[in-house]
């Protein structure tokens, strides 16, 4: 996750040519792609093993990052903008489940909330630090930002294949299911248990919105109030020390205040950041970007907790993949929409449409999964 390119690569497109419509195209397809490899991914990761899982996705990575490096358009820029995406997909849910899998193998599965807000803690530091160096390798060579991170992933392609992968099939009565049942299985889960479901589709709901704000249009709609290039790397390090803080802490705000009250006051929270940063364009709403990066930095964690005490682990990587392709499906639609609307009226009316389009497709899951967490047998595993 050291990142390098992270505060430069919307603008580092745009200098090979290509405009936000272009790029928000771009987006659509490599999401739609990645959404497509997510639950074949995760099956895999269930079946084979998540290391060989995430060893896959961190040297197709590698692949991409020196691909991205060729001629706008070309065969070879396009395959790399494939790989670039499409590549995670192979370590998105597995390592979750490698994770908590580990925690539940050494008889600490109470930790999960903490170990995931650490986990993403290190992450985002690691990615805040790289957002500092890799805007200012900007300034010399943009180039350096994909070739350094190339090399990183073939290290962490080593690195992973070093871990002590934990039994997948346990003291719970799993047994080790072929590929095709054991994916048929997880859909099952997730399609006919309520609370499962819901948690799901809310989870991936409000993690899009705010990717594409702090991520995508933070660039265009920053130099465009006029914050210089270089400085854009202390900006993407402020949100990621944010979003260090609110991982670190979330597990110690679950045992204080319920979950759902957590997440229903983070979506009012990102609901007026994002309000603001539409309606009042300036150096000084750039801040905002902070309460927008924390609210999924928290929130994620603790969600994605709840989920892994409701399903199994034979079938954990595949069903937290589910999760991945509905959040995926979300970016593919909403990146070509608002970088066309960005293109046209700008980034801040784009961050204003984001605001409205997430009230009115969260604050109805929200409602959806209160009930369903009321209900009788979502009581009952909690206890």
């Amino acid at each position: 996750m050291f990142i390098l390119w992270v505060p430069i690569w919307v603008v580092f497109l745009q200098r090979k040519g290509l405009g936000l419509t272009q790029i928000g195209l771009l987006e659509g397809f490599a999401w739609v792609l990645t959404a497509a490899l997510e639950v074949p991914s995760g099956a895999i990761a269930d079946r084979w093993g998540r290391k060989a899982s995430i060893a896959m996705g961190a040297f197709l990575y590698s692949v991409a990052m020196f691909l991205i490096l060729a001629e706008a358009l070309s065969p070879a820029f396009l395959l790399g903008y494939a790989l670039w995406n499409s590549s995670m997909a192979f370590v998105s849910g597995a390592d979750s489940a490698l994770l908590y899998d580990s925690l539940k193998a050494g008889g600490r599965k109470s930790e999960a909330a903490k170990q995931n807000g650490r986990y993403a803690a290190i992450q985002q530091a690691s990615q805040g630090i790289a957002s500092v160096v890799g805007a200012a390798l900007a300034t010399i060579d943009m180039t350096l930002c994909f070739t350094i991170c190339g090399l990183g992933g073939l290290a962490a392609t080593a690195l992973v294949l070093t871990v002590k992968e934990p039994p997948r099939h346990g003291d719970d009565g799993e047994s080790p299911l072929g590929y095709w049942k054991n994916l048929s299985t997880a859909i099952g889960i997730a399609a006919r248990r309520p609370l499962v479901r819901a948690l799901l589709v809310l989870n991936a709901a409000i993690l899009v919105m705010p990717l594409v704000v702090y991520y995508v249009l933070l660039q265009p709609y920053a130099i465009g109030v006029g914050v210089p290039l270089a400085s854009l790397g202390i900006i993407v390090l402020a949100v990621q020390v944010t979003t260090v803080a609110a991982s670190w802490l979330a597990h110690r705000v679950a045992g204080r205040v319920e979950l759902t009250t957590i997440v229903a006051a983070g979506v009012a929270v990102l609901l007026a950041a994002t309000g603001i940063l539409g309606a009042f364009p300036s150096i000084p709403s750039v801040a905002l970007m902070l309460a927008v990066a924390l609210v999924p930095a928290l929130v994620g964690p603790l969600l994605s907790a709840r989920i892994n005490d409701l399903i199994p682990s034979a079938q954990r990587a595949t069903i937290l993949s589910l999760g991945a392709l509905l959040f995926e499906l979300g970016l593919a639609v909403a990146m070509p929409l608002l970088l066309a609307f960005a293109d046209r009226l700008g980034a801040p009316a784009a961050i204003g449409l984001s605001a409205a389009l997430c009230a009115v497709i969260v604050i109805p899951l929200l409602i959806v999964w209160r009930a369903a967490e009321r209900h009788p047998a979502a009581a009952a595993s909690r206890t």
